[in-house]
């Protein structure tokens, strides 16, 4: 990709897509990612960076690095944190890391904006047992179903997958959205008293709960699956080494199977990568993790209608041409 169109693509997604490093903690001192990747080892092993978020769905990417099945199946991975959205997206862009964690609003994000993003798998996604995305509402506040937000306050980060979530589990239901981009002042000031309301992402929704909030409603109490998190490669990466998807994929699998087998073993990583506040850490439910799966069409339609709705996708944008695998690929 030339220079200048590469620099005029960082500029347009970092605009569009500002609201969604309001999704977990504000950027940090040693959060971006470093020099762009280079693809060949001494060993002959795949070399790869690979972004990842303080969130639960990276844990299958930590236990894979640190016990070695990465490099047991030919990669040589270097995870590399980040603690925005936009921080991640912009490295991915500019070809900083190769792959990593997303969600499918972002990546429709960067494909509208004529980014080459590619989801090469579903990661993790709310269960029936285990919510992900949650309305929790003030402790002094009166809120107890999701009738009594008519009206009422919510905060949230508007054009992100926190509010497709929220328009999601409020149905009918009209709101007063307020913008709030940090997660965690979102949690405080609702904990404060100072919103009637709030989205909010586990673990921060346990722990609110746990501080005295009610919850409203999450998505694991849905018919229906809407909070995905999806595996992204960039386009040009799989093009030369298509290859690496199924090496990642295998041992993200194995490590999977590690972390369902025996979650008690890795409840500490997850404390430690996920930012689990500590007076949780004991009790919070661990995630059942799903092996690499096509993240499915009907999904997918349904997040591009809504920012279609909402002018978030101009552009036109095929399942065929986003979801790798679907359209005949190895």
């Amino acid at each position: 990709m030339p220079v200048n169109r590469k620099l005029i693509l960082i500029a347009v997604v970092m605009v569009i897509v500002a609201g969604c490093a309001g999704c977990i903690n504000p950027p940090q001192e040693g959060g971006s990612a470093g020099n762009e990747s280079q693809v060949g080892t001494a060993e002959g092993n795949i070399a790869m960076k690979v972004g990842t978020m303080p969130d639960e769905a990276t844990l299958p990417y930590y236990v894979a690095e640190r016990e070695g099945i990465f490099a047991a199946h030919g990669l040589d991975v270097e995870l590399v944190p980040f603690m925005s959205a936009m921080e991640r997206d912009s490295a991915l862009i500019a070809g900083e890391i190769d792959a990593g964690e997303n969600d499918p609003v972002g990546v429709l994000v960067l494909r509208n904006a004529g980014y080459d993003a590619k989801v090469v798998s579903s990661e993790l996604k709310e269960t029936p047992e285990k919510m992900r995305f949650a309305i929790i509402a003030s402790p002094h506040s009166n809120i107890t179903s999701v009738a009594d937000l008519e009206g009422k306050q919510l905060a949230i980060s508007r054009n992100t997958v926190m509010e497709w979530i929220a328009d999601n589990l409020l149905g009918n239901v009209t709101v007063n959205k307020i913008e709030e981009k940090r997660v965690p002042i979102r949690m405080q000031m609702l904990l404060d008293n100072k919103y009637e309301a709030a989205t909010l992402p586990d673990p921060l929704a346990s722990y609110a709960i746990y501080k005295g909030a009610t919850k409203v409603i999450s998505d694991s109490e849905l018919d229906e699956t809407i909070g995905y998190t999806v595996i992204v490669f960039r386009g040009e990466f799989i093009n030369e080494h298509p290859e690496s998807v199924t090496k990642f994929l295998d041992a993200y699998d194995e490590a999977v199977e590690r972390i369902n087998a025996n979650p008690e073993n890795y409840r500490n990583l997850l404390v430690e990568i996920a930012k689990v506040p500590e007076e949780i850490a004991g009790s919070y439910e661990m995630a059942t993790y799903m092996k690499a799966q096509q993240y499915p069409r009907d999904n997918f339609e349904k997040v591009l209608s809504w920012m279609q709705s909402k002018d978030l996708v101009t552009q036109e944008i095929l399942y065929e041409d986003v979801i790798y695998g679907s359209a005949g690929h190895d």
